[in-house]
């Protein structure tokens, strides 16, 4: 029997206020309280809410090459925010999905989490182009990768299963040579939140 070798990515990043790291087996019982909030996965399709069942996923996900799960933290703190992840990379780093996107009541993350993981796809893995997938009964959450500066790249019709029903997503694309100019501009902005925070 021939015994597949572990793959654990070790991409860490910090922007101003918060960081990614890889995620770890001792994560497993913060990934389920997260998934179990009612009010945060609404959109999202169900785990189980056993902790072992959580670990054995991880387990599993350790064997996976190309994909790449983190923790978004507190850069002081290192208190967990939430997660993030990177998968599904295709032939030649030419686009990969960006998700598993989740984060605690209350945090102040979702800007940073976001420019943080364009740039651990552009600027670290050298991915083509990074594309995330949001229910159009998502509201919000569409309408933050508009702002963000993500094309609308397709309508998915019946694409994601949630709770036993089959919901349409809309795809956002960004390509890496628009993320220079996407980068500064976001970085700008962060920058301003960051001080203000801080005063």
């Amino acid at each position: 029997m021939q015994l597949r070798k572990e793959v654990r990515h070790s991409i860490s990043l910090t922007c101003l206020r918060y960081r990614l790291r890889p995620v770890t087996i001792e994560d497993a019982s913060f990934i389920v309280a997260l998934r179990m909030d009612p009010l945060l996965t609404r959109f999202v399709h169900e785990i189980s809410p056993l902790v072992e069942d959580q670990i054995a996923w991880l387990e599993r996900y350790f064997l996976r090459p190309d994909d790449y799960y983190f923790i978004v933290e507190d850069a002081d703190s290192g208190q967990p925010q939430g997660t993030i992840g990177v998968y599904d990379v295709a032939q030649n780093n030419s686009a990969a999905e960006w998700g598993r996107w989740i984060l605690t009541r209350g945090s102040m993350a979702a800007l940073e989490s976001a420019w943080l993981i364009y740039e651990a796809g552009f600027s670290m893995l050298h991915l083509a182009s990074l594309f995330s997938r949001t229910l159009v009964d998502n509201p919000r959450v569409v309408s933050f990768h508009d702002s963000f500066g993500a094309s609308r790249f397709a309508v998915l019709e019946d694409h994601i299963l949630v709770r036993s029903e089959r919901k349409s997503a809309i795809e956002h694309r960004i390509k890496a040579d628009e993320w220079p100019a996407l980068r500064a501009r976001h970085y700008s902005t962060i920058s301003r939140l960051s001080s203000r925070s801080c005063q």
